[in-house]
């Protein structure tokens, strides 16, 4: 009987151990509600990138590869729900001076941080407020207007 009573004494213990390490377990973080000057950010090379480092890529993409006469003027993250899946992604979005100009990337979570995707889409000549969004995990720009020429230009980086 006492040989029964220890067994069950440390199956007792075993599962209390088991449980609080399975409570210890971290949350999820929601980088939506961080600073972003918080969260380190990874090229598509693994490296390191700083916020004005990225805005000044940014900006030389869209103003000299990509000719439009826009800069950018905040940077945050927001998850996207595709139209298609319905699965959430974390993005990085870009806002211009032109409210008809946004661009973005694909966010993933790299070591202690996130990284940028090699693909950057921009929209331009869109009236949406959002005009970025994703189709079947594919990046597409919408107008609320069909008048303008709402414009998509995706950039694939390269090292």
């Amino acid at each position: 009987v006492i040989k029964k009573t220890n067994n069950m004494k440390n199956l007792i213990w075993s599962l209390l151990i088991f449980l609080s390490l399975l409570s210890c377990k971290t949350a999820k973080t929601d980088y939506t509600k961080l600073e972003l000057n918080s969260i380190q950010l990874y090229d598509f090379n693994d490296e390191t990138i700083s916020i004005e480092n990225l805005t000044q890529q940014w900006n030389k993409r869209i103003q000299v590869d990509e000719k439009i006469n826009a800069k950018i003027e905040s940077l945050e993250i927001i998850n996207i729900v595709d139209r298609v899946t319905n699965k959430k992604t974390l993005v990085l979005l870009g806002t211009t001076n032109r409210k008809s100009v946004k661009t973005a990337t694909k966010l993933t979570e790299f070591k202690n941080g996130l990284k940028l995707s090699d693909i950057a889409v921009t929209c331009k000549n869109c009236d949406s407020d959002l005009n970025i969004q994703l189709n079947n995990e594919n990046w597409s720009c919408v107008s609320d207007d069909n008048k303008n020429a709402c414009t998509k230009i995706e950039t694939l980086r390269g090292e």
